[in-house]
């Protein structure tokens, strides 16, 4: 082989394994967001969302830290996929519940011996706190095998689930294929679409019918106050980015108005007593998550 050709393809070998390290290393998370970190704040314009339902939710969110003001233009008729509202999710719960330890839910830490639940959500990518920390607490966070899939645009189902498997708990949202047919059953007594609701999100949009806010919080067209005509939930049609908001505005029994960073106490570990029970708790849950995530 000719001495220039060699000298070339080697160059063109560093560049590529430069390039390839480079990609990777911008892929690594930006920050580790612990709950006892207080978020920074943020200026926007925001002036597109003056007037917008949820313009007092996007201002309440830039303030408390929830997703940052790097773009000034908040588009919230564009849709939002599933890896930017677990973000939102995570962050928000923990900013409302900022006051409560206990009721944290502790992002993972990326480290060279993490495991991984999904091929497309490793250590390097920035999800993975998020959704790897909501699955070590036991929560479900979807059905799927293999790929989580975190740059899909995120469906009104999926929102369901994955907002009341925080709010309202794992057993809220999931039940085994041979019980199913109940929760069918429940849903055609609500909607007119009931047998659009994929299988596996029936027993979550079942439950918030009757004991959640969902859907009354994230999709205001959906009227289940009135029975003659049922409403239509059109459960696979994709979310928004204000109804994204909505569902968050209020989670559990805390709101984007009345969560605030400034004038709390500052931060204070628990009790190693406390401590040791939350961490035999998470560890149970972290057990538990993984082997539900082995059965799926």
């Amino acid at each position: 082989m000719p001495r220039r050709l060699r000298h070339a393809l080697i160059l063109l070998a560093v560049a590529l394994v430069s390039a390839a390290a480079a990609a990777f290393i911008g892929c690594r998370p930006k920050e580790q967001l612990d709950p006892h970190f207080r978020p920074k704040y943020a200026k926007a314009d925001l002036r597109s969302v003056a007037g917008d339902p949820c313009e007092g939710i996007v201002k309440a969110f830039v303030e408390l830290g929830v997703f940052d003001a790097q773009s000034t233009y908040f588009d919230a008729d564009g849709h939002i996929d599933r890896g930017t509202f677990i973000t939102w999710l995570l962050r928000a719960w923990d900013i409302y519940y900022r006051d409560d330890p206990k009721m944290w839910i502790r992002l993972a830490k990326a480290t060279p011996e993490s495991t991984w639940t999904y091929s497309d959500v490793m250590p390097h990518t920035p999800l993975y706190p998020y959704l790897e920390g909501m699955i070590q607490a036991g929560i479900l966070v979807g059905f799927e095998k293999g790929e989580w899939g975190y740059s899909e645009l995120l469906t009104r189902e999926q929102l369901v689930l994955l907002r009341n498997s925080v709010v309202l708990g794992r057993d809220a949202v999931f039940a085994l294929e041979e019980e199913r047919d109940d929760y069918r059953v429940s849903l055609r007594s609500f909607l007119t679409d009931a047998d659009a609701v994929t299988e596996a999100y029936m027993p979550a949009v079942a439950t918030d019918l009757g004991r959640g806010e969902t859907i009354k919080l994230a999709f205001p067209d959906v009227d289940l106050d009135t029975r003659d005509p049922k409403p239509t939930l059109h459960p696979t049609q994709l979310v928004t980015n204000r109804e994204a908001l909505f569902a968050l505005s209020k989670l559990g029994k805390r709101n984007y108005r009345n969560a605030q960073v400034k004038g709390l106490p500052e931060w204070k570990p628990l009790s190693e007593e406390a401590q040791k029970a939350l961490d035999e708790a998470d560890a149970a849950a972290r057990e538990s998550a993984s082997g539900d995530q082995h059965q799926h």
